[in-house]
């Protein structure tokens, strides 16, 4: 398994290269004709992460232990174009269920995208406060990740998604990993 040193590592790798690659890739688009620019700006990845964005998710939680706990997560986020990236502030809420355990969480996220073409790799992160029930745990939740996606207009995407939570100050952590679908408007 994973641990958080190593996640924590492969986080800040992912942030490193999108954060080295937009410069770049805003160095060679400078290059570009107007025509080329916009049609990159009006491909899928790009119009798909721009605006509002909702979400929905449904979670399956499989413990190291114990039996599969389960959970949903609703978030939001608001995509701004900043280059060649799309920087995306917003905000999650998700509750889960793990051996009669209640998890919930309320974060500020922030998530930045490089789309090209169909396709969408994305970092994430966000911060806010955590609670655990039985026993009553409070601390701070943390979240991390990324992914890509591949879109197929702005209305449908699917692709893969990995993030890992906890919550400080308890033994709660949670690697998710798995398939993405969107269909939106």
């Amino acid at each position: 398994m994973i641990s958080i040193r190593e996640f924590r590592a492969a986080l800040l790798t992912a942030i490193m290269i999108c954060l080295w690659v937009s410069p770049a890739a805003a160095e060679e688009s400078r290059g570009e004709s107007d025509s080329r620019s916009k049609a990159a700006r009006s491909s899928a990845a790009w119009r798909a992460n721009t605006g509002f964005i909702p979400g929905f998710a449904l979670v399956l939680v499989v413990p190291p232990e114990g039996p599969l706990g389960g959970g949903a997560i609703v978030h939001g986020r608001y995509g701004i174009p900043a280059g060649p990236v799309v920087l995306a502030p917003g905000a999650q809420m998700g509750g889960f269920v793990v051996q009669r355990q209640f998890i919930g969480n309320l974060m500020g996220t922030f998530r930045v995208t490089l789309p090209f073409g169909p396709l969408a790799p994305y970092v994430k992160g966000g911060l806010g406060p955590g609670i655990i029930t039985n026993p009553r745990e409070v601390g701070l939740a943390w979240m991390g990740g990324g992914g890509l996606m591949i879109h197929f207009g702005r209305v449908f995407a699917f692709g893969a998604d990995a993030s890992y939570q906890a919550i400080t100050g308890t033994d709660f952590g949670m690697l998710t990993i798995g398939p993405a679908i969107r269909i939106g408007w």
